[in-house]
């Protein structure tokens, strides 16, 4: 029987993972900074809103402006989706940082995995979302008082996507230019997939690479390639192995 494919539409990479995320999958996408984690998120959400599905770009730590105004330099124009109800771009850390009075703790300002089930469920009961994107667990881990209540608390976060069927990609920051290693050992086995982006840098050169070390259910590509950022966004070399 063949698996429901959700196809990213970002050039070379759905011919990596033979056609795209399969639908209801959790995909972890782990990079350093720099390595263009968040692109390849709007990406997937206005791609999809493009080809009829409906998405939310859930952020913790940018701004929406910053966000809104990276996606412009690609051609993106998530404010036009929005209105039509297909893309919604939500800056949660920032509506949290707005709510918070001089009386309140500081942790009234973070966001935790609770007040994204909150708030994903809320958006569930008024409109079906097809697709996701939690830009980042590193910036949600900041809430937790100890690495072991983080990794409960992403199991449990994980099993409630999975239960709502939501096509995910929840963003990860590595602690590696190859974009390999986690910060709590954790990441690349609560996803159905690993996503690496790598920034290395080559005879004074960085040089973008991408890999997939890990989608259950599905044949795919364990090369690493390289890609490169156009006026148009990412664009997966899937011919060229480095």
């Amino acid at each position: 029987m063949e698996i429901p494919r959700v196809v990213t539409g970002i050039s070379g990479f759905d011919e990596l993972i033979g056609g795209g995320f399969p639908r209801g999958s959790i995909n972890i996408l782990n990079g350093p900074a720099g390595s263009a984690k968040s692109l390849f998120g709007l990406q997937f959400i206005y791609n999809g809103a493009r080809m009829g599905d409906v998405g939310v770009y859930i952020s913790v730590e940018e701004s929406r402006e910053n966000l809104i105004q990276a996606a412009r330099n690609y051609g993106m124009d998530i404010e036009g989706l929005e209105k039509e109800g297909r893309m919604f771009l939500i800056d949660l850390g920032g509506m949290m940082r707005e709510n918070v009075t001089a009386e309140d703790d500081i942790k009234h300002e973070l966001v935790g995995f609770k007040t994204l089930q909150a708030f994903i469920g809320k958006f569930l009961s008024q409109i079906k979302i097809d697709r996701l994107v939690i830009d980042s667990l590193t910036a949600v881990s900041i809430y937790y008082r100890s690495e072991e209540d983080f990794r409960q608390e992403t199991f449990r976060f994980t099993r409630f996507l999975k239960h709502r069927g939501i096509t995910t990609v929840l963003i990860s920051e590595a602690t590696s230019r190859d974009g390999v290693y986690t910060k709590y050992g954790i990441e690349s086995f609560i996803g159905d997939s690993f996503i690496v982006l790598g920034l290395d840098k080559k005879e004074g050169e960085y040089r973008r690479t991408i890999t997939v070390l890990k989608m259950r259910f599905v044949k795919h590509d364990t090369g690493t390639h390289p890609f490169l950022i156009t006026s148009s966004g990412i664009e997966v070399a899937s011919e060229v192995e480095v």
